[in-house]
């Protein structure tokens, strides 16, 4: 079931791509994110709602650490059929995400490409949050101001703690497209799925193999075993490949 939206009109043009992967062997970041046959940059060009041009970024995870790139529309018009990237990466754990900026958003600086960082945690975002103010956490576009809030919020860091803090999140915000996010505190790997519009375009979607799980926003056609998030879950995937699940609302 859809929820109802207060307050403006939800026409906005907040449409963005992400993946997110686990895997238990290092892979190269390139494999979904350029390589596969509807990777992120296939996706960024030609998927759903495309061009998705405005920033382009994603967070890997190297020995204990996270570590983070990002660019803005004036580095992806200088690529404009790939990433202004070699991505000659490989990581057990990785984030990307290409943007498509909100109207009122005018910024395509790779200061508001994603995935946001505060105090440990990295958060790609899929949504427009036309009442972010209410998030309050400083300046910045409604995803960085939900990564504050997020970070702020989510103390101590345990899956319990989550569920309790987006379920007073989904109450806090009322005027919104969607509150998608993939997340990783440099540990484990969170999706949340939750929208009040457009299920064809919102729907996440989880792929569990043997050795991996991917997460995207819109499947990849490789493999048969994607299944469609529903709205309101949130599902938590550790170093080894447990899943979890929970209901948000």
């Amino acid at each position: 079931m859809l929820r109802q939206v207060f307050g403006f009109a939800v026409n906005w043009g907040d449409v963005c791509r992400m993946i997110g992967f686990v895997s238990r062997e290092r892979i190269p970041l390139r494999r979904y994110f350029v390589a596969a046959p509807h990777s992120l940059l296939h996706m960024s060009l030609h998927g759903r709602h495309a061009p998705h041009r405005h920033g382009f970024g994603y967070a890997w995870k190297e020995g204990e650490h996270i570590l983070s790139r990002r660019y803005g529309k004036a580095d992806l018009d200088k690529t404009p059929e790939g990433f202004p990237d070699p991505l000659d990466l490989a990581s057990t754990l990785a984030i990307g995400h290409v943007r498509k900026a909100s109207p009122e958003y005018s910024d395509h600086s790779a200061e508001n490409a994603h995935p946001f960082n505060c105090s440990g945690i990295y958060l790609a975002h899929n949504g427009g949050i036309r009442d972010s103010e209410v998030l309050k956490h400083g300046p910045g576009i409604d995803s960085e101001r939900l990564t504050r809030w997020l970070g702020f919020h989510w103390n101590p860091r345990t899956p319990e703690n989550l569920v309790e803090v987006l379920g007073r999140l989904v109450e806090v915000t009322r005027d919104f497209s969607s509150l998608n996010f993939l997340v990783t505190d440099g540990r484990d790997l969170y999706a949340f799925c939750f929208y009040s519009k457009s299920p064809e375009y919102y729907t996440l979607w989880v792929q569990t193999e043997k050795d991996m799980v991917i997460i995207s926003s819109e499947p990849l056609p490789m493999g048969s075993r994607w299944r469609p998030m529903a709205n309101g879950e949130l599902i938590r995937v550790t170093p080894d490949l447990e899943v979890a699940r929970w209901a948000i609302c």
